[in-house]
């Protein structure tokens, strides 16, 4: 794989990241999904969820605080 991606600006770490988080986006951001799909660890894939949709009510509460 690196000798296909030795002349573009971005790595296959980066490539799966960028996949994992279209697939959040696409399917709603379903951590299980997510590991099943990309055999990550539940931990992992909440991590991608909330990067996907971040909690609206988390920011209400930042907004709120003095």
């Amino acid at each position: 794989m690196q000798p296909l991606l030795k002349d573009l600006p971005v790595t296959a770490e980066r490539l799966r990241e960028d996949r994992i988080l279209e697939e959040a986006a696409v399917t709603g951001a379903d951590p299980q999904h997510l590991c099943a799909v990309f055999n990550i660890t539940p931990d992992t894939g909440l991590r991608y969820t909330r990067t996907s949709h971040p909690d609206p009510l988390s920011d209400r509460d930042q907004e709120s605080t003095p």
